[in-house]
């Protein structure tokens, strides 16, 4: 037990060293190009802050949130009656909130 003390208490002062060091010894030079964000070489139009679209980031969502049910649809699949009554019901709860995403306008692809 001491051993992991002494091991969690090492990491920890070796990470509060390499932060401060880091801190330290980073170039600092604020300049214009420096701070600006990068777009392929072009020059920045307005901030980037303002570029963000909502409806981007709502699309994302539903691609993730679909694709860890994909997931959990690939550990359900046994071949007992209880896996199998256990995905359906995973797979009526998916298509309705399809249903619903559907019904609400999320998935126009207009901005």
């Amino acid at each position: 037990m001491l051993v992991l003390v002494m091991v969690v208490l090492f990491t920890l002062v070796l990470l509060f060293v390499f932060y401060i060091g880091n801190f330290v010894l980073s170039c600092k030079d604020f300049y214009k190009n420096k701070i600006s964000s990068f777009e392929c070489g072009f020059v920045s139009i307005g901030k980037i802050q303002n570029s963000f679209s909502i409806h981007f980031f709502i699309m994302m969502l539903m691609f993730v949130i679909f694709d860890l049910e994909v997931v959990m649809f690939l550990g359900i699949l046994v071949s007992d009656l209880n896996s199998l009554i256990s995905f359906f019901m995973l797979l009526m709860f998916i298509f309705g909130g399809f249903y619903m995403e559907w019904w609400y306008g999320k998935l126009v692809w207009l901005i």
